[in-house]
């Protein structure tokens, strides 16, 4: 069995504290006659409750509970396996195209320094795939995983802010959708039974303006993602420059500033097991990340991986439901006055 959101296995741990509590609400329940009257008198005065009615049903309430939180992870079974190669890499390279990309703090711009990373690291890297995803608010995959380097080149050369109306950058929805992308490639499996590793180079300012990309993140980890982050910009504040002419204003006619914000960018690659780059000025990155996916690559190792996955979080979930209606429908156990 696997699960496709592990990371919500945690809410298990919600079980711990419930048992507490449907114990003590079956002790209370018991006490609660001789609360209002003396003992001798409260099986004349009020019927009784039956000792296992009441904890049939804390059983069959606990029991819909742990069904619905455990059906949150998604569990899958997988049958059969078969023996994967891993070699070679498959990269997603994420750009951010942020307007604040287009500050020049960095020359000629923070897009354009990430533009020559992604260029130096894609030709540097011995064979496998590479596409391009970029993002803002909403990711966009400009070039699918191809091996047709000049077709790469050029759609790299169009990316601009322009391309992705809403913007403001947000990490989420661009690492899933890498993931997305990378996961439906390796369950095409070719013929030659060789798939190669999964690796996602992000490129951006830091500028994450939800900061929910967490859980995204782990799962990254899970999937065995290989994570390579890359700061792009300076420290200092500097005001971001239109496509036309002149420089961001808000609604009171000041100028907005952007400044590079690495202590996000280094929680993401630290959440996902990754690595994190600093790329600014004349001082790039592009051989060391190169050289690492290099390696990666060239290390030849075989996995096995399931034939199928079937999907059971809604069986979880329906039985989940039915204990708790059942819990609901059964009587509180009262004895029938003689």
């Amino acid at each position: 069995m696997s699960f496709a959101w592990p990371e919500n296995i945690g809410y298990l741990l919600l079980l711990i504290p419930l048992v507490v509590l449907l114990g003590y609400g079956v002790i209370r329940q018991l006490q609660a006659r001789e609360a209002v009257a003396s003992p001798l008198m409260a099986d004349t005065m009020m019927p009784g409750s039956r000792l296992w009615v009441l904890i049939l049903k804390k059983v069959m309430l606990f029991c819909g509970i742990a069904l619905l939180l455990f059906s949150l992870s998604g569990p899958r079974l997988c049958s059969g396996g078969r023996p994967v190669l891993r070699k070679g890499a498959d990269i997603v390279f994420l750009l951010d195209i942020s307007r604040s990309m287009r500050a020049r703090d960095v020359l000629p711009d923070r897009l354009g320094q990430a533009k020559q990373e992604i260029l130096s690291i894609s030709r540097a890297v011995k064979g496998g795939r590479r596409a391009i995803l970029l993002f803002a608010s909403a990711p966009l995959v400009q070039c699918p995983l191809t091996t047709d380097q000049e077709a790469f080149e050029a759609l790299l050369g169009m990316a601009a802010p322009d391309l992705i109306e809403e913007q403001g950058t947000v990490f989420r929805p661009a690492l899933e959708l890498s993931g997305k992308l990378l996961k439906a490639e390796m369950e095409n499996l070719p013929e030659s039974g060789i798939k190669g590793e999964k690796i996602v180079v992000l490129l951006s300012d830091g500028e994450d303006h939800a900061g929910d990309f967490q859980a995204e993140a782990k799962r990254m980890k899970t999937d065995g993602i290989h994570l390579f982050v890359v700061g792009v910009g300076m420290s200092s504040p500097v005001v971001i420059p239109l496509d036309g002419a002149g420089i961001k204003m808000d609604e009171r006619g000041k100028a907005v500033t952007t400044s590079f914000r690495g202590e996000t960018l280094q929680k993401l690659a630290h959440e996902a097991g990754g690595l994190y780059f600093r790329s600014q000025g004349d001082q790039s990155v592009n051989n060391e990340i190169s050289n690492r996916i290099n390696r990666i690559a060239a290390a030849s190792r075989w996995v096995m991986e399931p034939v199928e996955r079937v999907p059971l979080a809604q069986y979880f979930l329906a039985a989940g439901l039915f204990f708790l209606l059942v819990e609901t429908m059964t009587g509180r156990g009262a004895r029938n006055r003689p």
